[in-house]
């Protein structure tokens, strides 16, 4: 019993690493990892050491992910670090304002964003449109593979050492 306890302690650390992914306060897919990796180390998950190094390349990919594509898709779009900062405030303010709807941890981003570009260039309005766009596009694909990769982490882990499926 005291076995599952911890698996289950595990599976939650996964799972925070899931909300991490997009919370730019913790670090989503590395957490995730950490938790499987300390399980395997400690004994409590039987996944073979290849599961666990393919999930660790993945997250090491995801980190690099996190960095290059908003910044890529940001240039892409005729975006500056303005723009970066301000989606990183919009979303600060989207996630206390998340208990009025998942639409603010989408909106506020965006709204941030696109004042961060304003900021830079007054006069384009278009372009800071375009590149408020391409800040949050950026953001979301990267944010989508570390919660893709945290989820996977967590159904392989629950799977495999709590539920025995395979």
């Amino acid at each position: 019993m005291d076995e599952i306890l911890i698996k289950i302690l595990f599976a939650i650390g996964i799972l925070v690493g899931f909300f991490g992914a997009f919370l730019p306060v913790l670090p989503g897919a590395p957490l995730a990892f950490a938790s499987l990796l300390i399980a395997k180390l400690t004994g409590f998950s039987e996944l073979s050491w290849w599961v666990v190094g393919i999930f660790g390349v993945l997250t090491l990919t995801g980190i690099l992910l996190d960095y290059l594509v908003p910044i890529v898709a940001t240039k892409k779009m005729g975006g500056s670090r303005y723009g970066i900062a301000g989606m990183l405030i919009g979303l600060a303010v989207g996630i206390f304002l998340a208990p009025f709807g998942l639409f603010s941890v989408i909106v506020t981003p965006f709204l941030g964003a696109f004042v961060g570009e304003l900021l830079y260039d007054r006069q384009n309005k278009e372009r800071a449109l375009k590149s408020a766009f391409g800040v949050v596009v950026g953001y979301f694909l990267s944010s989508g593979f570390g919660m893709v990769l945290c989820m996977t982490m967590l159904v392989v882990f629950v799977g495999y050492d709590i539920l025995n499926i395979w």
